[in-house]
């Protein structure tokens, strides 16, 4: 399933790996950055396993904060780097 639901599944284990125990469920409009949920290595963690499960080379350029606002916004940067590259 490669879609945004399955972008938030892979969100919400990499947050669960950094905050074990917190009663966390990460859906597409969930504001990663405001509720301070992201940190740099959490954001790294996350464009690793982005680029394994989507298949795509993740852009340092996109690589800042506002790729990251929400599950929604890094799902359009992952989309439109799919057409890029197809």
């Amino acid at each position: 399933m490669n879609n945004i639901e399955a972008l938030c599944l892979l969100i919400q284990a990499n947050l669960l790996t950094q905050y074990q125990g917190e009663n966390l469920t990460v859906l597409p409009d969930t504001a990663l950055l405001e509720e301070g949920w992201l940190d740099s290595l959490t954001i790294i963690s996350i464009v690793t396993d982005v680029e394994r499960k989507f298949g795509i080379a993740f852009p340092e350029e996109k690589v800042i904060a506002a790729s990251f606002r929400t599950p929604a916004t890094l799902w359009a940067v992952i989309e439109a780097n799919r057409v890029e590259l197809a």
